[in-house]
């Protein structure tokens, strides 16, 4: 369904598939390859001429036909790969994939794309902030009647209540951050982690220089099997994820006809329904409580997926193939839905008034 043309842009955006698209991630397994390659070279545990040689291999060099036909028979995507690059490479062969093996090429790729994926999150959710900002400073007097346990308690400021959104948001995207700082890093072991093969510290040598190339960082010994970091960085997308639920469900509900408070800006056929033309249904609001749903319930599944076995566990890390990029697409959705949501928002002030106003007022009864 993500992949659907006609439902692909309401569940993630374009930029996100892009980054998690098949051929940026083959090219992000071969990339890794050439660092890893010339890392090795600048050390002297291979010849500069096999990482020059190495490194001018191109995605579009690649058979990807070929690739699937391995995967199916192997189980594993790299395999194929490696044979491939060491048949181009020719003489070179023996310098390909030196020393690694496949969850180093795969999970190593796999966190220079969710590098790439918190930027843009980062950014969107930076411009949801924006877009709150903008709204708070607009209103900053305007009441709006504060609602408790599904009823009417008593008027509040609506900055009051936008702050309240404004602040979690930027809370969540602080522990974004700094679950990326746990869980963005290279791996670089080989068959057990403890990497084997190297000798006098040149494989501590080689795992630093690749992660400094790439723009990531270096945990030791390594994560072969702990999962942590990748499920804090997912676990956080997912909490991110609740909170613009949470948000959006709101919205949708200020904006149905019983309270209309809060208002889509109306563009002609926008919202239409096939059956009562005189429905404009509230989009935005609805597709971001949607998909921010589906978001969080996704990055449920990491947890699952932490359950590695001593050194390496297959049945648990394949999982992660999946739930991590879908996990991305889906909160890309949702924020931008968010962001259109925020940024088309009308704010009936008026009715908002009217019913604080009303609940100023009071009442008596008769016995």
């Amino acid at each position: 369904m993500l992949d659907y043309r006609i439902y692909r842009d309401c569940f993630s955006t374009a930029e996100m598939r892009s980054i998690w698209s098949e051929q940026a991630t083959t090219s992000a397994w071969l990339k890794v390859e050439q660092v890893l390659a010339r890392c090795q070279a600048d050390l002297r545990l291979i010849p500069t001429s096999a990482a020059d040689s190495i490194e001018r291999i191109g995605i579009t060099d690649l058979d990807l036909e070929a690739l699937a036909a391995e995967m199916a028979s192997v189980g594993r995507p790299i395999v194929g790969l490696v044979k491939q690059l060491r048949a181009i490479a020719g003489h070179h062969a023996c310098h390909v994939h030196y020393k690694a093996t496949t969850q180093d090429i795969m999970d190593t790729a796999m966190v220079t794309q969710m590098k790439c994926g918190l930027d843009e999150i980062s950014t969107g959710a930076d411009r949801l902030i924006e877009l709150l900002d903008r709204h708070i400073r607009n209103h900053p007097s305007t009441l709006i009647m504060g609602r408790t346990n599904g009823q009417h308690a008593v008027p509040m400021l609506l900055s009051t209540k936008l702050n309240v959104w404004r602040s979690e948001l930027y809370r969540r995207k602080e522990v974004i951050s700094q679950a990326a700082k746990r869980g963005l890093n290279v791996q670089v072991g080989g068959p057990v982690g403890d990497l084997r093969g190297y000798e006098n510290g040149s494989g501590e040598m080689v795992k630093s220089a690749v992660a400094s190339k790439l723009g990531i960082d270096v945990v030791e010994p390594h994560w072969q099997n702990a999962r942590d970091g990748i499920s804090d960085i997912v676990g956080s997308l997912g909490a991110f994820c609740a909170s613009l639920c949470k948000i959006a469900h709101n919205v949708n509900h200020l904006s149905g006809s019983d309270i209309a408070e809060v208002s889509e800006t109306y563009v002609n056929g926008k919202g239409a329904s096939s059956a009562m033309q005189n429905k404009r249904n509230q989009r935005a609001s609805e597709f971001a409580e949607a998909v921010a749903r589906l978001g969080r319930q996704r990055a449920e599944q990491i947890g699952e997926l932490t359950l590695h076995e001593h050194e390496r566990s297959g049945g648990a890390w394949i999982g992660e193939w999946v739930v991590v990029p879908e996990v991305f697409l889906l909160t890309s959705g949702a924020l931008k839905w968010a962001n259109t949501m925020f940024g088309n928002l009308v704010i009936h002030d008026d009715r908002m008034q009217s019913k604080c106003a009303e609940k100023s007022v009071p009442k008596t009864h008769s016995l």
